[in-house]
């Protein structure tokens, strides 16, 4: 047990980067947290921290040591959580990151329904259009779009994301409605930036036949609520997904447009890392998600 508390002293002063703080976070004296870091590098017979009058740094060997610490102390608490769960029910903070889009548009129904049935849980959600470090953020979940590049981490599939082309009804009525790819050449076209859901490349192929990645763009921005609200002032067409703009479809403000062209849907899946077990509320959530998209009938979004 002893060797165990030297180690968790040890990677709590590394992430602190001083005694000092390390000390009030482990409840003991800075002088007592000193003191088990010496016994430690006494018996490994290695210096693993530099130390200066404010601050202190792992050396090359206090580096390898405490990634290694580190994942032995993430196992161990894995270990006590398995067990934990083996008798309780989801409950606690659930963290999770997404796209703003698909948090804004998807998430808060999915959370509303979820917390129905499982009052105890909480969620802490972070918004991102660029993927985030689950593990060095200590996110449990992450919903993404499209192909994975990350290959330590485990995906569940769950829908697919539909892409459409849209306008405004008032727009089409002032400008015609377009019925092939090639008659969008004469329309003003709106354009998403800097986001992969809508990057020139990825549609691309589907659209040069109307010459639109070479037109001139009436507005390009790199916000995707942004730019859904232009096409709702009647200021062009642009490609958004479904998910954004079922309800305005529904009613009739933006018509859906040449719905027979296929353009590219996406898989939409829930990550973590394959190395993190599964806490009960996590293994609930991933279910939940997965089943909801099929009892609304939503295997494109």
């Amino acid at each position: 047990m002893a060797r165990l508390d030297s180690l968790v002293i040890f990677t709590t002063v590394v992430k602190a980067n001083n005694f000092t703080n390390a000390a009030h976070q482990l409840g003991l004296t800075p002088s007592a947290v000193s003191k088990q870091i010496s016994l430690l590098e006494d018996r490994l017979g290695i210096r693993l921290l530099n130390r200066t009058t404010r601050s202190v740094s792992p050396t090359e060997a206090g580096q390898l040591f405490f990634n290694r610490c580190s994942r032995l102390l993430e196992d161990l608490e894995e270990a006590e959580h398995m067990v934990k769960d083996l008798e309780t029910s989801p409950r606690g903070t659930l963290k999770i990151s997404a796209t703003p889009t698909f948090g804004r548009a998807m998430l808060m129904k999915i959370f509303a329904k979820f917390l129905e049935q499982y009052p105890d849980v909480n969620f802490d959600l972070t918004l991102a259009d660029k993927g985030m470090d689950l593990v060095r953020e200590g996110i449990d979940l992450a919903i993404h779009l499209g192909s994975l590049q990350d290959s330590r981490l485990v995906a569940r599939p769950v829908a697919r994301q539909k892409v459409i082309l849209t306008a405004s009804q008032a727009y089409l009525d002032k400008h015609g409605h377009p019925t092939t790819l090639q008659e969008l050449s004469n329309h003003y076209i709106l354009m998403v930036s800097g986001i992969d859901f809508a990057e020139p490349r990825w549609i691309k192929r589907f659209l040069k036949e109307a010459a639109l990645i070479n037109k001139d763009r009436r507005f390009t921005v790199n916000d995707l609520d942004t730019l859904c609200e232009a096409t709702l002032n009647d200021m062009g067409i642009t490609a958004l997904p479904y998910y954004m703009i079922r309800e305005h479809i529904e009613s009739g403000r933006l018509v859906n447009l040449l719905p027979e062209v296929n353009f590219p849907t996406r898989t939409i899946h829930v990550v973590y890392p394959e190395n993190r077990y599964l806490s009960a509320k996590s293994r609930a959530f991933v279910d939940f998600m997965a089943n909801y998209f099929v009892e609304h009938n939503l295997d494109d979004v």
